[in-house]
């Protein structure tokens, strides 16, 4: 499969554990309920200090791509394509329930938009 595109989810570190949840359902194989990661701001006394989001990052397909975002714009959808993998993949899990999936849609930071010119 060849990957000729990235795809960034940033959110809240409130939103941790139910962005585990919906990544491990994301995630074709296994793993994805660790995609998500604190993120690093800074070091004080050789110590990394967190700040309150956590993001994943992921190479991937330009349709991968336009399907998440098609997903996290519609958290039924979501929910019933998560709700479908738990119950093939993942039996004895509790998969996210809809509300859960409206919060992490509504969670979602957008990365800024791309400024200025390329040379």
């Amino acid at each position: 499969m060849s990957y000729d595109n990235t795809l960034t989810i940033k959110l809240p570190f409130s939103l941790a554990d139910i962005a585990s949840r919906i990544g491990r359902a994301l995630d074709p194989d296994v793993g994805g309920d660790k995609s998500f990661t604190r993120i690093v701001t800074g070091q004080k006394d050789g110590k990394d200090i967190y700040g309150d989001t956590i993001s994943m990052t992921t190479p991937c397909t330009t349709m991968f791509k336009d399907q998440a975002r098609y997903l996290l714009a519609n958290p039924v959808h979501l929910q019933a394509m998560v709700a479908q993998d738990y119950a093939k993949r993942w039996v004895g899990l509790k998969a996210p329930s809809l509300d859960e999936c409206i919060v992490f849609c509504k969670g979602v930071i957008p990365e800024p938009p791309v400024t200025g010119r390329i040379l």
